[in-house]
């Protein structure tokens, strides 16, 4: 029970807003921003449980992100339905805050059974904003039968917004450090591509068969892959469109290495959309296995042929991954190689890293073979 008077009350708040502001300013971790803020809030309030929940409309839950004074084992876990019936989700619907004084009373939602088990008796839900769509909900859950007065409630309003706020420039912050990281990952290939510039043109006129042709037709058909190279860097340097589609990205990227024979690569993949970002290093991946296979693999041979293929599988969580397979047959035999250069890396740890998934790279008796896995891009 907060003994303190409306005064008392009011001097507090104050003093929360002006230090989550300040400490806003400051922080850079999300998860960090929204904890503070709900010890912040508990000790304005004189109320234990508070809780932040994060919304995700594409799985039509609210995570508990963050929250203070909960048992073990629920902020990071516990899930509740986004729907009217749910507090978090009427006060989403009903774009105000939501003030409950006596929860036996409640009749316009259910009352989840967490909050039953901690002896939550009075709540106060207010929207947090966000810029296309709300984050969630910040909560303040009482013990014991409340009266939130409409200061109370002004000032989890302005709490509220003041944290949308700090949220959006923490991933700004993330996002900007994010392009710069990829840029720095893009200028890095870049270099390495120049370095192996000469090889590249040099595996693509090998492949180039002068069987059957003159030179004028040579000519022509070596050309006409570096034509084809040339349009898949640009796509997977230049591309700004926000959906790609990786059948797409793959004949594209491909192409130099399949024009005598369509068949020494064979693509099987579901036709699906992935992000810009997803789309470049999806891109990274596939340029640069073939490369090393027209160098050292079942491309530089004439009996090695390829098999690539993706699909979309789900996870705990109904997550949403698209597990891609790139497998090498009948090529020369291969062995690891004894020092990790940049290829090798972007391959295993950057292009997974920047994808959020894993990536093996496995040298097998019968050939290469290169798994990748991440979490799909939300329709």
């Amino acid at each position: 029970m907060d003994a303190r008077t409306s005064k008392e009350r009011l001097r507090s708040q104050r003093a929360a807003l002006a230090d989550f502001g300040l400490f806003a300013f400051r922080c850079e971790k999300i998860d960090e921003l929204l904890h503070r803020a709900a010890e912040l809030v508990s000790d304005a309030m004189g109320v234990p449980l508070v809780k932040v929940l994060e919304h995700h409309p594409a799985r039509s839950e609210m995570l508990l992100r963050s929250g203070v004074n909960w048992e073990p084992g629920v902020v990071g876990h516990e899930t509740f339905g986004d729907y009217e019936r749910s507090p978090g989700g009427y006060a989403l619907a009903a774009e105000q805050p939501v003030v409950s004084s006596d929860l036996d009373a409640e009749e316009r939602f259910d009352v989840p059974e967490v909050l039953l088990r901690h002896g939550v008796k009075s709540m106060v839900n207010v929207v947090i904003a966000g810029d296309a769509a709300p984050f969630g909900v910040l909560e303040v859950d009482a013990r014991e039968k409340r009266d939130f007065s409409e200061d109370d409630v002004a000032f989890l309003r302005t709490y509220a917004n003041l944290l949308a706020a700090a949220i959006e420039r923490v991933r700004t912050h993330d996002e900007l450090h994010r392009t710069a990281r990829e840029q720095g990952v893009l200028a890095r290939e870049l270099g390495h591509r120049v370095k192996n510039l000469l090889g590249l043109v040099r595996a693509l006129a090998s492949q180039t068969s002068t069987q059957g042709r003159n030179a004028k037709e040579y000519r022509a058909a070596f050309i006409d892959r570096l034509q084809a190279l040339s349009t898949a860097e640009s796509l997977v340097f230049e591309s700004s469109g926000e959906r790609v589609d990786p059948l797409t990205l793959a004949n594209e990227i491909l192409s130099p290495y399949r024009q005598d024979d369509p068949g020494k690569i064979a693509i099987r993949g579901a036709s699906i959309d992935i992000d810009s970002r997803q789309a470049r290093m999806f891109g990274l991946v596939l340029h640069e296995l073939a490369t090393n296979a027209a160098k050292y693999g079942a491309l530089s041979v004439p009996t090695g042929h390829v098999g690539l293929d993706w699909h979309l599988e789900t996870s705990d969580g109904d997550i949403r991954r698209l597990a891609m397979t790139w497998r090498e047959q009948d090529g020369p035999a291969i062995t690891p190689p004894e020092r990790k250069g940049f290829g090798t890396r972007l391959l295993e740890d950057v292009v997974a890293f920047e994808l959020n998934g894993t990536a093996e790279l496995v040298y097998g008796p019968d050939g290469l073979r290169y798994d990748l896995t991440f979490p799909a891009a939300e329709a």
